[in-house]
């Protein structure tokens, strides 16, 4: 045999087959962006690559020969003490585990962790070898994302909490205020039916006219508190638009008049049955009708308008009035809640809370509302209602 052949096979027994592992597994770990290590059985350090540097502060050399034990965070150190002795007593590998080291600044790194045994020939575990990839960041951003999470979620039962607390209060108060109303109401019909004098049979009228109002604001306010707290419901059914609205007008005319408003119906011959619920309805017309009369003046002219919408699928509702208009940094809260139009020339009773609560129970049918205004000119309110989709119902 030729001296070097010799040579050579002499050498391949004296490199055993972890060495050669060992060399190929040191030149690919200088090419990784990740902290590369071998550790002794007794997990002390014998190989790391240069990106510990970058990563951890150290040079390599600073780190050789020492145990990972050294740089662990003390609080954690026992615990994670367990989780090795554990890997080198059973000749085991980790797979993403977090271990928790100190920067050479101090500052505290969190390494997810993959390990797995060196065995030699024999199958003994000599050490094991591994990588370090430096979550700290992705961790530290995860535990704020967790207190900010429980924070918003106890903000949001606290927010709950208080809108039932509301609920109930409002409950509360419109049965105290209908007990007393009730009482008041069933007096006064009784006091109807004896023989009255003009003047007292107009103050009898004037007090049942107080109490209707009075029952349908207090009604109002429950059902908008019913409203915020996600409890409020419609009860959908396919109704005959054109006949819906000539039985409304007929309510409507009387009203109007008495409040001496000119009123103008638009409809079209033909027009698409609508799914809605139909006193849920009435009352959201009633509502923006109830808001023109407020802020416009005498004699003014108030309209109703129907037509289909240019999708196809809704059928329009268009409230129209030449009264006051809405005041441009009032507009924006016009949908609010208890939120109310102001005007030197109004003269007029209420919650103000019928506009927030029409556009609630126009949007429980699915549909949508908007308004138009000029200050001093007048508003226009549109409000959408979705048509009927059994087609073997006909439009008329």
């Amino acid at each position: 045999m030729p001296d070097n052949l010799k040579d050579s096979s002499i050498l391949t027994n004296q490199i055993s087959q972890s060495q050669i592992e060992s060399m190929l597994f040191r030149c690919f770990a200088e090419e990784l962006n990740d902290i590369v290590w071998e550790g002794s059985n007794t997990i002390d350090i014998t190989f790391v690559n240069s990106k510990v540097y970058d990563i951890w502060g150290y040079r390599p050399e600073e780190l050789i020969g020492r145990n990972f034990l050294d740089f662990m965070v003390p609080s954690k150190k026992d615990e994670q003490k367990k989780v090795i002795d554990s890997m080198v007593e059973n000749k085991s590998a980790v797979n993403g585990i977090h271990l928790y080291y100190q920067h050479r600044n101090g500052k505290t790194l969190i390494f997810e962790t993959r390990a797995k045994p060196i065995l030699n020939n024999k199958g003994d575990c000599i050490g094991h070898r591994g990588i370090f990839r430096d979550v700290t960041s992705y961790i530290l951003q995860e535990k704020r994302l967790q207190k900010l999470y429980k924070k918003e979620k106890a903000a949001f039962t606290e927010l709950e909490n208080q809108m039932q607390q509301r609920l109930e209060f409002t409950r509360a108060l419109t049965h105290e205020l209908k007990t007393p109303l009730t009482v008041i109401q069933a007096a006064n019909e009784l006091m109807s039916t004896q023989v009255l004098s003009s003047e007292l049979i107009d103050i009898s009228d004037s007090i049942g006219r107080g109490v209707h109002n009075l029952q349908k604001r207090v009604n109002e306010l429950l059902d908008l508190a019913k409203g915020e707290v996600g409890i409020l419901t419609v009860n959908r059914e396919i109704i005959k638009t054109r006949i819906f609205i000539k039985n409304l007008i007929k309510d409507l005319i009387p009203v109007i008049k008495m409040k001496n408003r000119e009123f103008t119906v638009n409809i079209p011959s033909v027009l698409p049955n609508i799914y809605a619920d139909e006193a849920r309805l009435t009352q959201i017309i009633w509502n923006l009708l109830d808001n023109s009369i407020k802020y416009s003046a005498e004699k003014t002219t108030i309209s109703i308008n129907l037509t289909k919408y240019p999708n196809g699928k809704s059928v329009l509702f268009h409230i129209a009035d030449n009264g006051f208009g809405i005041p441009l940094k009032r507009q924006k809260d016009i949908f609010n809640p208890y939120a109310r139009i102001q005007s030197a020339n109004e003269n007029s009773t209420g919650f103000g809370i019928g506009l927030s609560l029409s556009k609630t129970l126009v949007e429980l049918h699915g549909g949508q509302i908007w308004f138009e205004t000029t200050e001093g000119k007048g508003s226009n309110f549109y409000f959408t209602i979705p048509r009927s989709i059994n087609q073997t119902t006909r439009d008329v």
